[in-house]
């Protein structure tokens, strides 16, 4: 009976260790040998919500690796624009919150995350979510208290940011179209697996490869009338007062 559960833990050791040794990291490839997009409980099962922002032996590597939970992820700056992340990427769309080890693997995938501090202005807030939502299909929009002091908002992609201290329609139209689905996987549209805190999942706006940026005829249109609806159901609400609904208006007849 000895021998027998002493060839079971052999067993069960040689089944652990094996399976480990699948997510230790391959030098010769480029993510570490981790593979992206696959559930794994060992690694990565994008149901696990991180509470940290970084700290550990992992840093920003050249090649943008996959490092399994629960190793933390160290990175060089506040806001990065590449570097290591979790296997899996997240579904496109609004959070409650999402870490920078998740939006930056959706960098790699050529999207373009929003961020903005919490403390903003609300109806700035709306109006930079709108626009969001209104660009492209493959977006992430998340609040940040990573923001420089004096920027409320700020527009990543694959090795590029833009920091604003409030949403400039026209500069934010002309980084989205330059930059977007400018990354090393750029061209991959499938959905993200990681969903905890997701608010509302990413709509399609002009199709599923985002092959229109920015359409015009949204931005002028179904942009502005949404955050015009919105804006007068919080006014019925008493969340703002008729001078921030004009100055709403204002700002969009003043937009590209």
């Amino acid at each position: 009976m000895k021998l027998r559960h002493r060839a079971l833990l052999i067993f069960a050791i040689f089944v652990v260790c094996h399976a480990q040794s699948d997510f230790n990291g391959d030098p010769n490839d480029e993510h570490g040998g981790v593979p992206m997009g696959i559930p794994k409980t060992i690694c990565d099962d994008g149901k696990v919500s991180p509470t940290y922002e970084g700290g550990s032996r992992f840093n920003n590597f050249a090649q943008p690796m996959h490092i399994c939970l629960p190793e933390k992820i160290n990175y060089q700056e506040d806001l990065p624009t590449s570097g290591a992340h979790r296997p899996l990427w997240a579904q496109f769309g609004e959070y409650v919150y999402l870490p920078r080890q998740r939006w930056l693997h959706n960098l790699e995938h050529g999207a373009v995350v929003f961020l903005y501090h919490p403390c903003a202005d609300p109806d700035q807030i709306l109006i930079f979510k709108t626009l969001a939502r209104n660009c492209l299909w493959k977006h992430i929009i998340t609040p940040s208290k990573l923001l420089p002091p004096d920027m409320n908002f700020a527009l990543l992609t694959w090795t590029h940011k833009l920091l604003l201290s409030d949403p400039d329609y026209s500069r934010m139209i002309s980084f989205i179209k330059t930059y977007a689905l400018k990354a090393p996987e750029g061209m991959m549209f499938e959905d993200g697996q990681y969903k905890v805190g997701l608010l509302h999942p990413a709509s399609i706006v002009s199709d599923a490869k985002d092959s229109v940026i920015c359409p015009t005829n949204i931005l002028m249109g179904d942009t502005a009338e949404d955050i015009k609806k919105q804006s007068e159901e919080r006014l019925r609400k008493n969340e703002i007062s008729r001078n921030q609904l004009t100055r709403i208006i204002q700002s969009l007849m003043n937009s590209p």
